[in-house]
């Protein structure tokens, strides 16, 4: 009996801990991506009310965002580098930054 509370007590744990960890780790690149271009439409529906829809440039779009490292930022967020390539007008633009990312719900929103 010792034996079979010993191993469900373990089980227990093991699970528990798989659960906890689930919740506290980092976005990934899929949802790191999905946050930027969120970001990217809510900067452009801004820009677009403030200065009207003829004024506005092309908006730019988002190709790919490659994780290069995150960290804890506080409780359900991370700081996380990123490399982003961005299509501008025709013309692809590379480049890192440092951005926010805190857990909303189920999603993931970026932030500065």
């Amino acid at each position: 009996m010792s034996n079979l509370f010993s191993s469900t007590f373990t089980v227990a744990s093991l699970s528990t801990c798989l659960a906890l960890s689930a919740c506290s780790s980092s976005p990934s690149e899929g949802e790191l991506k999905a946050a930027v271009e969120g970001k990217m439409r809510a900067d452009s529906e801004a820009m677009e009310r403030s200065v009207g829809k003829q004024a506005m440039p092309a908006k730019p779009e988002l190709k790919s965002v490659r994780k290069i490292a995150c960290k804890s930022d506080g409780d359900k967020a991370y700081r996380c580098d990123v490399e982003l390539e961005v299509n501008h007008g025709g013309t692809i633009a590379k480049g890192t930054a440092s951005m926010r990312f805190a857990k909303a719900g189920e999603a993931w929103v970026a932030g500065n």
